[in-house]
């Protein structure tokens, strides 16, 4: 063997490689200043666009664009329910993958120092509490709404809600999906451009407050054992919800009475 000749062959490989490793970075960094830039000229647009129109901004939009999946989720079902550990103080029924209970012993509200700490408080009397944040519109409204969690981000079709009655808390609905497993990570549209899409199809309209901005997973629930939930922007104003599905910027109607804006 010619190693002289097999030594030239490995340097200009190993230099081919050092340039192509080379590119990909460059390119991938230069695809984040791209989408810096594209975030920050979206800021201004839309602020220009709602002051045009009377729209008052009271919360911060995000600026990250990261890359989520596509989650294929299976709801929890009575006879996998019939399989945990349940509770003893509280009478528990589900129906349409919701789960519904009612607590033997109220609770008093005054107990609710802050919702965090309440459902820690409540955790053993809960599946999966540990699962679940709770939703900071909702909270700052007196609701005590939380969602399940994937990944750091709410899945909107995953509730828990605490029922309140005469000052206790008397039991509570919820849902809970099980992962099953995800798509590939994609980049999704800002919340510029999920907010511009609602603007633009005058479902906000003139003098409205936007009061929520949030990133989540929603879905459509069919007929089927394994449902698949997509990335959106969830957008709140004047009290009403729209979801803007992160991929395709296509708006995604809510459905279940159960996740609307109250």
């Amino acid at each position: 063997m010619d190693w002289s000749r097999a030594k030239t062959i490995l340097i200009w490989a190993f230099l081919l490689l050092d340039l192509f490793l080379g590119y990909q970075v460059y390119a991938s960094r230069t695809q984040q200043w791209n989408d810096i830039q594209l975030v920050h000229k979206g800021a201004g647009d839309i602020e220009l666009l709602l002051a045009q129109r009377s729209i008052t901004l009271a919360v911060e939009i995000p600026e990250e664009i990261p890359q989520v999946h596509h989650v294929h989720v299976e709801y929890l079902t009575a006879d996998s329910l019939m399989n945990l550990p349940l509770p003893a103080d509280q009478q528990m029924t589900i129906s349409d993958s919701l789960i519904i209970a009612r607590f033997d012993k109220p609770i008093p509200l005054s107990e609710v120092k802050n919702p965090a700490e309440f459902l820690r408080g409540v955790s053993q009397r809960i599946v999966y509490a540990d699962e679940y944040q709770p939703d900071k519109y909702y909270t700052g409204r007196g609701l005590l709404r939380y969602w399940q969690q994937y990944e750091g981000l709410p899945i909107f079709v995953a509730p828990l809600e605490f029922f309140v009655h005469k000052q206790t808390v008397t039991g509570y609905q919820q849902s809970y999906l099980r992962i099953r497993n995800q798509g590939t990570g994609r980049q999704v549209i800002s919340a510029y451009t999920a907010l511009r899409s609602l603007l633009e199809k005058q479902l906000i309209q003139n003098g409205e407050t936007i009061e929520d901005v949030t990133m989540g997973y929603y879905g459509h629930e069919y007929d089927a054992d394994i449902q698949v939930l997509a990335p959106i922007w969830r957008i709140i104003h004047d009290g009403k919800i729209d979801y803007v599905n992160a991929f395709t910027g296509a708006v995604e109607r809510p459905v279940d009475s159960r996740l609307s804006a109250n």
